[in-house]
């Protein structure tokens, strides 16, 4: 097993390797060009600003912006953890603020993928992050679910009655009634409109898997959170059994007509397939790790927004398409281009390499997206991260309060930095929140 940092050089892959040549690519369902790790030509024109960052590095296998655990081949697998250290940040308040953005659960799951079809891979390492994901994800879109109401169906039920309902099932009562001389009783096989259907008794189950892996996670006011919103998920639920058969868990068909029903329902599945369909293996299985990958630029991208939309609600304008491409955010009033950079070096001396500044220089020029030419230059900001006490930077700040540290050798740029969430710190008052 090889463990790497993102953005690391893969020195245990010295030259090309002969199944993935130019590097692994990851899914492109969403129109994003991502890699868990690429093969990088030193002299060579940089593909993307993560790319730019290694304009001075020799020739080789690096790391992305992308964490997980995949296999490079039947043997040997690959994991890669944050820079910054998984044992450090608060996954768990970094996703609830994540979908505080008001990003659909749909495009949720594009920032990550899980692969439970293939061997899990021993990395107890990444624990702190996948458990908070499934379930922070989960719950969004329970609670999507429980806003337009469960599905009911008809639902078969055998029952020992005083009078008939449905039919009379023979058999049974003659068995329960006729011979125990219980005139008194039918036994009735009926049908019944109701919301106790395999699929709600599959979510509940998956709720109850998700408190108890949730009060395995550390304390604290993201969790508090969460609890709260799956109390009330469960209190909906208290119609629907829990019991489902296992043959009914892993052959349910999704329906276009439900799809945020089909995306519980899969969701659901996760759940319950990586722990074996069973409350006991909670534990047992937490140092093996499913094969999965996160894009820790988009949800880093989207807990920025969540921030941003906190202080300033409507004025912020999220992947606007120009002529240029889509920045990050806009603003119309001041006037102002924003664009979240995934990349920690920033905090420091490092400086804003060209290729991020002839982009956001092309978004600050867009016609399209700001309708005339403005009388001066627009101000280009790119907002970083950093380890800190995880508060709203945005709040109690104007817009034009934001562009204070200055780049110093090009017009008009500035950097401003966000706090990434870590565990063991002190949440103050106005922390994000799982809203309803």
């Amino acid at each position: 097993m090889m463990r790497y940092q993102e953005h690391q050089r893969l020195a245990g892959i010295p030259s090309r390797h002969p199944k993935w040549v130019e590097g692994m690519p990851l899914k492109r369902e969403s129109g994003l060009d991502r890699w868990f790790f690429r093969w990088w030509e030193k002299g060579s024109a940089p593909r993307n600003e993560e790319e730019a960052e290694l304009k001075d590095h020799s020739s080789g296998y690096y790391a992305s912006y992308v964490i997980g655990a995949q296999w490079l081949d039947e043997q040997e697998s690959l994991v890669i953890t944050p820079k910054v250290g998984c044992d450090r940040i608060d996954f768990l308040r970094l996703f609830s603020g994540c979908l505080q953005s008001g990003i659909e659960a749909k495009e949720f799951s594009k920032i990550y993928e899980i692969d439970l079809n293939q061997p899990r891979i021993k990395a107890p390492e990444l624990q702190s992050v996948l458990s908070p994901l499934i379930i922070v994800h989960f719950l969004s879109v329970v609670r999507e679910v429980l806003r337009a109401g469960l599905k009911k169906d008809y639902v078969q039920r055998e029952e020992n009655l005083k009078k008939v309902k449905g039919h009379i099932a023979i058999l049974r009562h003659e068995r329960t009634n006729v011979l125990r001389k219980r005139p008194d009783k039918v036994y009735c096989r009926y049908q019944e409109y109701s919301v106790d259907i395999p699929e709600n008794r599959l979510l509940k189950k998956a709720l109850i898997f998700s408190r108890q892996i949730l009060s395995a996670l550390p304390q604290g006011e993201s969790r508090a959170s969460l609890e709260h919103a799956l109390h009330q998920c469960l209190s909906a639920f208290a119609h629907v059994g829990d019991e489902i058969e296992m043959s009914e868990l892993k052959h349910f068909k999704y329906q276009k007509l439900f799809r945020t029903y089909s995306e519980a329902i899969r969701l659901a599945q996760i759940i319950l397939r990586r722990y074996d369909y069973s409350l006991t293996n909670i534990e047992s299985k937490e140092e093996a790790c499913p094969v999965f990958w996160l894009d820790m630029s988009l949800l880093f991208e989207h807990y920025v927004l969540g921030l941003l939309r906190e202080a300033y609600g409507d004025k912020i304008e999220y992947q606007a398409m120009g002529h240029t491409g889509r920045p990050d955010f806009i603003c119309h009033d001041p006037l102002l281009v924003m664009d979240a950079k995934y990349i920690p070096r920033f905090n420091g001396e490092g400086k804003i390499n060209s290729y991020i500044i002839r982009q956001l220089s092309g978004y600050a020029r867009d016609y399209k997206l700001f309708g005339k030419h403005p009388s001066q230059l627009i101000p280009c900001l790119v907002i970083y991260p950093k380890l800190g006490k995880a508060e709203n930077p945005f709040l109690g700040k104007g817009i034009k309060d934001l562009l204070l540290e200055k780049e110093k050798e090009v017009w008009d740029f500035y950097r401003f930095a966000v706090p990434l969430p870590t565990l063991g710190e002190e949440h103050g008052e106005g922390g994000l929140t799982l809203h309803k």
